[in-house]
């Protein structure tokens, strides 16, 4: 009795792990060229692309969705540099990220609007990052993570002080 046990408890045992091994084989396919994994989803969106809708120069806002790569990044405002298949090369206050299409979020500025943001942007590049402490950082994390197209009067003086000291 004990050995058609044991044969029965091998028999599930081998059988799980084949339907593992098919959901992992379904899953991730390989490719012939390069053989390269890719996800299924990966694969749809080869067959199906769908249009980037974002355009150059466009204000857009972060928006991390379980993506580890943006962890500390949410809320942050960013210029489109570059439109790619599906992400973008985007500007933010401490350089240019590469950002999947589903973490952008639009900020619906117009155009005279979104002009000024990009002014901003270009100040803050100007500042050099490396040699800053660790206050000032901060305080251009912040001006990153603004919600509205322009700066105020005292955080403009600031930006300029910093422009001039670096």
């Amino acid at each position: 009795m004990s050995n058609s046990i044991n044969s029965l408890e091998r028999f599930k045992s081998n059988r799980q792990k084949r339907n593992r091994n098919n959901i992992i084989n379904k899953t991730v396919k390989t490719r012939s060229k390069n053989k390269q994994k890719i996800s299924v989803i990966d694969e749809i969106r080869e067959r199906r692309p769908v249009p980037n809708p974002w355009r150059v120069g466009e204000v857009a806002q972060i928006v991390v969705k379980k993506n580890p790569d943006l962890k500390g990044r949410s809320g942050q405002w960013c210029i489109i540099e570059e439109v790619l298949n599906f992400s973008c090369l985007v500007k933010t206050w401490d350089g240019t990220i590469q950002v999947k299409i589903e973490n952008l979020k639009d900020v619906y500025y117009s155009s005279k609007q979104q002009q000024e943001m990009k002014k901003i942007s270009d100040r803050l590049e100007q500042i050099t990052q490396n040699q800053l402490e660790d206050s000032i950082k901060k305080f251009l994390e912040g001006l990153g993570q603004i919600d509205r197209p322009f700066l105020t009067a005292l955080e403009d003086k600031i930006l300029t002080v910093l422009e001039t000291e670096s």
